[in-house]
C-alpha cells in the first residue's frame, strides 16, 4: 500500500514588534500610524499602554463574566493587511487584526467544516489520532517559538512509523503561529489567504482531519486511506 506525504504547508506570523510604526489605540480598535518613527522611550510608553488595555467585561453564558485583556503583536512594515507573502518554500505570512481569544480546535473543525460547504467541498469527520498528533505539534511550536518547515512532521512520517501510527496511507499538514484568531478567521483569512494552503484545506482528497491547539500556535493534520 502506497504511503504519500500530501502539501505540507506551513504560515508564519509577522506579530514581532519592532522600533517603528507600534500601534496606537484609539477607542477600541488598534491603528497603526503609517511612517511615525518614535523615540525608544515613546515606545516603551505605548506599549505599556497597550499591555494594560482592559476591553469590558464579557458575559460567557455560563453563570460567570469575565474581563479580556487585549496585547496586540501586530507591527506596521507598510505592506498591505490582508495579503499572504511567501517567505520560503513553504512558509507565508500575512497582516491581519487579532481577535479577544485564540479559538478551541472545536471550534477551529467547525469553521473549516463550514467553509467546506460554502465552497463546495465535503466535510470531514474528526479523528482523534490525527487530533492528538496536530496537539503534539502545536506544543512543540510553542516550546520552540518558531514552526520548523514540517521537519518534524516529515521526520514523524518517515522515520518514526508515523503512517501506521496514524493509521492513513496519505497525510498533510497545515499549520500557523502568532495569530489570535476566532475559527473563522483563522480559516478564512490565515489560511484561505494564499492558494496553496486554501487549495491543501479545500481538497476533496481529504476525509478526515484532526486540530491541535496550543496559545497561538495551530496545527491542522488532514489524512485518507485510513487503515
Amino acid at each position: 500500500m502506497k504511503k504519500r506525504i500530501v502539501i505540507i504547508l506551513m504560515l508564519g506570523t509577522i506579530g514581532i514588534m519592532g522600533l517603528q510604526g507600534r500601534l496606537k489605540i484609539l477607542g477600541d480598535r488598534l491603528v497603526s500610524p503609517v511612517g511615525q518613527k518614535k523615540t525608544l522611550e515613546e515606545i516603551k510608553l505605548v506599549d505599556q499602554s497597550i499591555k494594560n488595555l482592559v476591553l469590558p467585561k464579557k458575559d460567557t453564558g455560563v453563570g460567570e463574566t469575565k474581563i479580556i485583556y487585549v496585547t496586540p503583536t501586530m507591527y506596521d512594515d507598510g505592506k498591505p493587511w490582508g495579503v499572504s507573502e511567501q517567505i520560503g518554500d513553504v512558509s507565508w505570512r500575512i497582516k491581519v487584526g487579532m481577535d479577544a481569544e485564540m479559538a478551541t480546535a472545536g471550534e477551529i473543525f467547525e469553521a473549516l467544516n463550514e467553509y467546506r460547504r460554502n465552497k463546495g467541498s465535503s466535510v470531514l469527520t474528526w479523528d482523534e489520532k490525527l487530533a492528538n498528533y496536530a496537539l503534539e505539534r502545536a506544543e512543540y511550536f510553542v516550546s520552540s517559538g518558531e514552526l520548523d518547515e514540517h521537519k518534524g512532521f516529515v521526520k514523524f512520517l518517515e522515520e518514526e512509523d508515523g503512517f501506521n501510527k496514524l493509521g492513513f496511507t496519505w497525510l498533510g499538514e497545515n499549520a500557523s503561529i502568532g495569530y489570535r484568531l476566532n475559527g473563522v478567521h483563522l480559516i478564512e483569512w490565515v489560511y484561505a489567504g494564499d492558494e496553496p494552503h486554501d487549495k491543501n484545506q479545500l481538497d476533496n482528497k481529504w476525509a478526515y482531519v484532526g486540530v491541535g491547539v496550543k496559545g497561538t500556535a495551530n496545527c491542522l493534520i488532514f489524512g485518507t486511506g485510513k487503515f
